[in-house]
């Protein structure tokens, strides 16, 4: 049985309802959406080293790269590091964006673990985070942001993340594989995702398929609404 299965009937059986969640939450707009929308408008472009630093600046927008006290908080490596990894890999990116994730077979997991393992954006250890919002950037028809805060608490009920990359790897496919498709796949919910994604000026962050889920997992996660206080 798939692991999943009370999740992935949760985000079915409530989707309209964390949906309109989702888009009570006022801080929705600014640089975080901004980047992210022009980042994707920049797929394809010539100018492939600007799309890489709309990528650079959304994941800072999105809270990737923090100066906080003694070093703490998330830090990413210089833009050049980061872009010399993705060049390395931009023929197999542009395969990738050719996957159909209704079909997927063992060479398409094989040419995503490549990317995977090839991306260089964190300075920090973890590698799962950073590079899957980064490919959720360059090949956003097949792999959705992830974080611990929401995605990893919500899915897995814990936050905490092993630091090795083939872990992380493994761990990322297993949530697409596992929770992502077989959510996307189902019929009703893909109607209503294209109806969202149809209406860009009302639902702004529901710029791909893969992208809708994400959404209503913070919602359901409860992104942006404040903690209930203990009576």
């Amino acid at each position: 049985m798939n692991r999943y299965q009370d999740k992935i009937l949760d985000i079915l059986g409530n989707a309209e309802k964390y949906h309109d969640r989702f888009y009570e939450v006022e801080k929705l707009r600014g640089p975080t959406l901004y980047f992210h929308r022009r980042t994707l408008e920049m797929i394809g472009s010539s100018n492939f080293e600007l799309y890489l630093e709309f990528i650079y600046a959304t994941l800072a927008s999105w809270g990737m790269h923090r100066i906080g006290p003694m070093g703490r908080g998330p830090k990413m490596q210089s833009f050049d590091v980061f872009k010399n990894s993705v060049i390395g890999i931009r023929e197999q990116i542009e395969q990738a964006r050719k996957i159909d994730y209704r079909d997927m077979k063992d060479a398409d997991w094989k040419l995503l673990k490549e990317i995977f393992r090839n991306i260089r954006v964190m300075a920090s250890g973890s590698r799962l985070v950073g590079n899957s919002k980064a490919m959720a950037h360059l090949i956003p028809n097949i792999v959705p942001p992830i974080d611990r805060k929401h995605t990893l608490k919500y899915l897995k009920g814990s936050a905490n993340l092993k630091n090795e990359i083939d872990f992380e790897w493994n761990l990322m496919r297993e949530i697409i594989e596992n929770f992502f498709i077989p959510v996307a796949k189902h019929e009703d919910f893909a109607l209503k995702a294209k109806n969202w994604m149809d209406n860009q000026s009302q639902f702004p962050w529901d710029t791909s398929l893969f992208k809708i889920i994400d959404n209503l997992i913070l919602a359901a996660a409860g992104f942006g609404r404040p903690k209930q206080k203990m009576s």
